[in-house]
């Protein structure tokens, strides 16, 4: 990927999408549901499109039936990673306005209790 230390920035990029699409499903989730709309249907409804994704496959469902899996991994390791992302473009210089909001909306979630649960947990934080 480059000199030294450019694996962990391709990790930390990695992370930035991985973050910011997980809020965005949850506040998909959310207002589908709101709205009326069979939520469970939604990951296979756009499978296979440009809104497809693995998080959408593997925690799309978790979040239309709100449920709070054992973890597989933690709301708090994905607001580490959105927390260097953007302590990354502070010092680089480069703007990362969706990970910062990304990273305080994953915070707020985590003050209540979820940092150490699912991400597919998101969904409380618009639900609640």
């Amino acid at each position: 990927m480059g000199a030294v230390g450019a694996g962990q920035v391709t990790k930390v990029c990695n992370q930035m999408i991985v973050g910011c699409n997980l809020m965005v499903l949850a506040e998909m989730m959310a207002l589908a549901k709101a709205s009326g709309v069979d939520a469970d249907k939604i990951p296979d409804a756009l499978a296979g499109g440009f809104a497809d994704s693995r998080p959408m496959q593997l925690t799309g469902p978790l979040m239309a039936d709100e449920s709070d899996p054992d973890p597989k991994w933690h709301v708090r390791t994905l607001l580490k990673d959105l927390d260097m992302a953007v302590a990354l473009s502070l010092r680089e210089g480069s703007a990362t306005p969706m990970s910062g909001l990304a990273a305080q909306l994953m915070r707020q979630h985590g003050s209540k209790g979820y940092l150490e649960r699912d991400p597919a947990t998101l969904i409380k934080l618009y639900k609640d």
